[in-house]
């Protein structure tokens, strides 16, 4: 992608994805299909949900920056019923269109940045073994170095070594980065003794 998908442009895509130009749509669709869009940053941290107020303050921080790009309505308590994105909205989400279809179609992702997850799995990126293995490489497991990445001693017994990495699977499910879990899937299959046993 030529530039980072926030939260909030996400908030505005979501709202032209539901034909939010020239008519007004519903406020829980629009939060609804944010987290369609992006799970791990529109939903609950440990529930496969939608999570109400991350959408609703990536509202206000789309407000906040580019407050000529939604308009809203109200019903007859003053509550807030739907939105729809004014010309400048649409004609900034048609400019970056290619990028949010690639979002939308599973190609690339908008994975959380602020999660604690998201600190392990840039942490793993800075690896030899991980950045070699995603490019395609052959990689060669050494027990020290595999302890290294998983943060543990090479004599640690088994259950410390079967934690750490399903600790490192977790955030990569977190994160939606298949490849992480499949290179921890593949550590697991070509050294299977390291995590057997207590």
């Amino acid at each position: 992608m030529s530039k980072k998908i926030t939260s909030p442009d996400i908030f505005a895509y979501a709202v032209y994805r539901l034909q939010g130009a020239g008519q007004f749509v519903d406020i829980e669709e629009v939060y609804m299909e944010c987290w369609r869009l992006s799970p791990s940053r529109f939903g609950l941290r440990k529930y496969q949900h939608p999570n109400t107020e991350v959408a609703a303050k990536e509202e206000r921080h789309l407000k906040k920056n580019h407050p000529d790009f939604i308009l809203k309505t109200q019903d007859k308590r003053g509550m807030q019923r739907g939105m729809q994105l004014t010309a400048k909205g649409v004609t900034w989400v048609r400019e970056r269109l290619a990028e949010f279809e690639r979002l939308a179609a599973g190609e690339t992702k908008a994975p959380a940045t602020t999660r604690a997850s998201f600190k392990v799995i840039s942490g793993l990126m800075k690896n030899g073994l991980v950045r070699a293995f995603i490019v395609g490489k052959e990689v060669q497991l050494g027990k020290v170095e595999v302890a290294d990445l998983l943060n543990c001693a090479p004599d640690s017994p088994p259950s410390v070594w079967q934690q750490r990495i399903a600790t490192l699977r977790s955030a990569a499910v977190d994160n939606e980065r298949p490849d992480l879990v499949q290179f921890l899937e593949y550590v697991e299959r070509s050294q299977p003794e390291w995590f057997i046993g207590r």
